[in-house]
């Protein structure tokens, strides 16, 4: 797959929402709402069965201070002669531990409701404490993973715009060159009137260039002339 591909894949995805970093942010901080709810509740529970497991206790703390009344009672009906007495504070005293050992069960169910809520709550809330933690970092990471594409493909297109001006200004150097090359072949042909000047006339060019083809004439005299007499003198020796 071309990279070009990969890219617009990639963009694709982006708008769709799927690496969108508040998207991301949205759902993490929703998960993490729900873990601290079910925190919360899981505390009000075993704050619930502790109360609960207190209440029991003052029942059986209650029922312990009357049943010592009522053996006293009997204790003090007995040493009076008095046994109808005697019974009747026996029997509520047997009926009130009945009720206790009955409480005393309770009591232990709940003290076990409660260790287990409690685990339950601490092991709940190290899980919360560790995802705040990964949720913050994935977060982070996300944010840094997200800033540094948007870093990427700015830089991208900006060494795409580069290369763009500078094919523009290879192409504009060859324009250039092509242009001084037409004007100095146009200087040329105006220095020999073959093309003539601005406002110059017709006659005025064509004088200009016989004037010029006379000049080269004489060059070329001049020129020959110079060959012939080197011919027949020969070089010249330095006289010592």
């Amino acid at each position: 797959m071309s990279i070009g591909k990969r890219v617009s894949q990639w963009w694709k995805s982006r708008r769709s929402g799927a690496d969108d970093p508040q998207a991301l942010k949205d759902r993490l901080d929703e998960t993490y709402r729900t873990q601290t709810a079910l925190l919360r509740q899981v505390r009000r529970g075993v704050a619930d069965v502790a109360t609960s497991r207190k209440r029991v206790e003052m029942q059986l703390a209650t029922i312990a201070q009357q049943a010592a009344q009522l053996d006293d009672v009997a204790r003090q009906a007995v040493a009076n002669g008095n046994d109808d007495d005697a019974r009747a504070a026996l029997t509520r005293k047997v009926q009130l531990e009945q009720a206790a050992a009955d409480l005393r069960v309770r009591r232990d169910d709940l003290v076990a409701e409660e260790d287990k809520l409690g685990r339950t709550a601490t092991k709940i809330e190290q899980d919360v404490e560790s995802f705040r933690v990964r949720k913050d970092t994935l977060a982070a990471r996300h944010s840094a993973a997200a800033a540094r594409v948007e870093i990427n493909s700015a830089t991208t297109g900006i060494n795409s715009s580069v290369s763009e001006v500078g094919q523009a200004m290879e192409a504009a150097e060859r324009r250039t060159r092509e242009l001084e090359s037409t004007a100095d072949a146009v200087d040329e042909l105006v220095a020999e009137g073959v093309v003539g000047r601005p406002g110059e006339s017709a006659d005025a060019a064509l004088a200009r260039q016989f004037d010029a083809a006379l000049d080269s004439a004489e060059v070329d005299r001049q020129l020959e002339q110079l060959t012939h007499q080197e011919g027949n003198d020969g070089p010249q020796q330095i006289q010592g």
